[in-house]
């Protein structure tokens, strides 16, 4: 996907050796695809701080999304979701005041308008037999990528 919405490669994978990315189907892929590895030593989160401090962020997000919604923890990864989407289009002072949405090659800059409340009620249209309502009730949990329309 970065090739083809770049036209860059990835040079350099940098993980923090917990296991996802050190299986022989990943490293085969790498080789394949010339991405040297870099691992941080297993349990040491300082080594590599920055995505370190963004999966904080991500988790307190998620936490607290949950806990306004009323919701239980299984849908931790719909939270997640929806938390990655709404920290993509905030602004940055890092980036000079643009998202990162923004910077990313092919994508519009989504303006905060369109954003909803993380599992407040929503109504979505059906269209079952004629004397059947033509709206049902649900919870909204986030956005659908590559489709225009939302998750319930």
């Amino acid at each position: 996907m970065v090739k083809n919405k770049t036209d860059k490669k990835i040079k350099v994978l940098r993980c923090d050796n917990g296991g996802e990315y050190t299986s022989d189907p990943s490293f085969k892929l790498c080789n394949k695809e010339g991405i040297s590895h870099h691992f941080s030593v297993k349990g040491i989160p300082h080594q590599n701080e920055i995505a370190e401090r963004l999966n904080i962020t991500l988790l307190e997000n998620v936490r607290c999304m949950l806990l306004q919604a009323k919701l239980p923890k299984r849908f931790w990864a719909e939270a997640l979701n929806y938390a990655c989407h709404v920290l993509n289009r905030l602004p940055s002072t890092a980036l000079k005041g643009k998202t990162l949405i923004e910077l990313w090659p092919g994508e519009p800059a989504h303006d905060s308008d369109s954003l909803h409340i993380f599992g407040c009620s929503a109504d979505f249209h059906v269209k079952e037999n004629k004397l059947d309502p033509r709206a049902k009730k649900d919870v909204f949990m986030g956005y659908n990528n590559g489709v225009k329309g939302f998750r319930f």
